[in-house]
């Protein structure tokens, strides 16, 4: 019995360590990685399938299920198979780990946080500072990558592709490999059709979550528009003009918010007191805004073009001059003061100063994470040099998500207990809104700090300050997190902003404004089609770019 089970065991080592088949074809590796991608990295997508309201039950809901595998394989395999063109002989091993980890870490975003990788999405991954990216890195994202991603890649990296004596047979058969998962594709639609059909209506099943096609597409759809653009802006505005001269030169902050919500405003009906610096100031808030975008790649573009929601499109804005630059036809310097992400290519004529990778220090417990108040600094003093109209945008870092605890000092968690980690599925939702909430406590005191700022200039300046947040967030409503999503589909908590304005009485007098009047234009929508032309407004600007239809505070002129 014993040399038995030895013989036996010698048998099993031999056919796990040298039996294994490693030597494999070409269309075997893709058509293997292909499936692997489709059933693991993809499971976000599958159960968007199931989950589909359409979806049925029983055999129904098996053959639909059927098609939505049938469908991102099809996808997977056809990837695969056309960059495959580019990988001869056993470098293809590469291209299929290198797909594997990208869908793994796609398919967690769309998991953890209902991401959907559009055009948007990735001039949103592009444009993000590298401290910012490393927050949305947790342990949980390691381990899903390293179970769905790295190990799989590395036994694709294990196999030999074998190679054909004659040249034909190896991209016939990858051929007849994606003409079968087209096939089969078509042939598990065709019976689902009108299901399929619905649930992609309804946005239930998006074709923005199939990792990794997802984002190549986005980056090659974004490549190709900005092929498009021109590569000079078209001037716009040249005849900009300031009204009249002034005693008190006109100053203009504008603090150009992120992520902030309006339905976590106190000062639009929240029950949480979120605004109380505001609320004391007595500020002109305008309850019924509405984004351009859900990211502020497509936001900020959006809202310093001239273009409506309508009308946009980021080929179009920036192929033609900003706001910032019809300022500058006018004479009007604006200083541009950055904590976020930059001004995505809008700021050109100003004078920018990035202040995101400042030392630790007072307002940085880390490089490349500052407190908003780090804007402030030195502020006082150059406001008091200003000797003519000029405008001061402070880009603030505001409730920008996952790390929402980073976003404040510690004086400022008034609602606990608050989430305290970047990984939003290791907390509470009541901890998540807790930490966002605190995040508009710290933006509040931040714009109260600039009112009294300006305040001060009361003697030698007329002053105002303008408010608007560039998105929203979702923070766990359905099943969703952070921003981003398509704005045909995007929920109120992305697309509803905090807007708000305060006018010195200096400024007020200065216009000849009637504050009942002022306060009344709160009482309409609003949107960021506004903000181009209210700060024209404001500045008095008198020039072809401006349609005092969009200037909210034109009717009290």
């Amino acid at each position: 019995m014993a040399e038995g089970t030895g013989c036996d065991s010698a048998i099993i080592r031999s056919v796990t360590l040298s039996d294994f088949p490693r030597t494999i074809s070409r269309w075997q590796l893709i058509g293997l990685s292909a499936l692997w991608i489709s059933l693991a990295p993809n499971f976000p997508t599958l159960r968007s399938f199931a989950l589909a309201p359409d979806a049925g039950s029983g055999f129904g809901l098996a053959g639909f299920m059927l098609s939505g595998v049938a469908i991102v394989f099809a996808f997977s395999c056809t990837l695969l198979c056309l960059l495959g063109v580019f990988f001869w002989r056993r470098s293809i091993r590469w291209l299929c780990a290198a797909m594997i980890l990208l869908a793994s870490v796609l398919g967690y975003f769309t998991y953890a946080f209902g991401t959907r990788f559009d055009r948007t999405m990735w001039l949103s991954i592009v444009q993000t500072h590298h401290a910012e990216s490393m927050e949305l890195v947790g342990w949980r994202m390691v381990a899903w990558v390293v179970l769905i991603g790295v190990l799989p890649a590395l036994v694709v990296l294990r196999f030999r592709v074998r190679t054909s004596q004659h040249w034909w047979i190896s991209p016939t058969s990858v051929l007849a490999l994606l003409l079968g998962a087209l096939a089969l594709c078509a042939a598990a639609v065709y019976p689902n059709f009108q299901k399929l059909a619905s649930a992609v209506r309804n946005e239930a099943v998006s074709f923005h979550t199939i990792a990794p096609i997802n984002l190549l597409g986005a980056a090659v759809g974004s490549w190709y528009a900005g092929r498009q653009a021109a590569t000079t802006r078209l001037p716009f505005g040249l005849d900009a003009r300031t009204k009249y001269w002034l005693k008190k030169p006109r100053l203009i902050v504008m603090v150009l918010g992120e992520t902030a919500r309006a339905q976590n405003q106190s000062l639009n009906g929240y029950d949480r007191d979120t605004n109380p610096r505001m609320k004391a100031e007595r500020v002109i808030y305008f309850a019924d805004t509405e984004t351009c975008g859900t990211a502020t790649a497509l936001s900020v573009p959006c809202m310093f073009s001239a273009y409506t929601r309508d009308e946009f499109s980021l080929t179009k804005a920036q192929s033609r001059e900003t706001l910032i630059d019809v300022l500058f036809h006018a004479g009007i310097p604006v200083l541009w003061l950055d904590n976020d992400s930059g001004c995505k290519g809008v700021c050109d004529k100003a004078s920018v100063e990035d202040r995101t990778n400042i030392e630790p220090g007072k307002w940085c417990p880390e490089k490349g994470n500052c407190f908003d108040e780090v804007l402030l600094e030195g502020l006082d003093a150059r406001l008091a040099q200003i000797k003519q109209d000029t405008l001061v945008v402070l880009h603030l870092k505001g409730s920008h998500g996952p790390a929402y605890f980073k976003r404040y000092p510690a004086a400022f968690e008034r609602f606990k207990p608050a989430c305290q980690s970047n990984e939003l599925s290791g907390c509470t939702l009541e901890e998540i809104r807790n930490a966002y909430d605190n995040t508009l406590v710290y933006t509040d005191h931040v714009l109260g700090e600039v009112v009294n700022l300006l305040k001060r200039r009361a003697a030698t300046h007329a002053s105002a300050l303008f408010y608007v947040s560039d998105h929203g967030e979702s923070l766990g409503e359905r099943g969703l997190f952070l921003h981003g999503l398509p704005y045909a589909i995007a929920p109120l908590e992305q697309t509803r902003v905090p807007m708000l304005a305060w006018l010195s009485p200096q400024f007020l007098e200065l216009e000849k404004w009637n504050e009942s009047c002022v306060r009344d234009q709160a009482r309409q929508q609003r949107s960021h089609d506004h903000v181009f032309h209210t700060i024209l407004g404001l500045m008095e600007i008198k020039s072809s770019a401006y349609r005092p239809q969009l200037d909210i505070f034109a009717p009290c002129d």
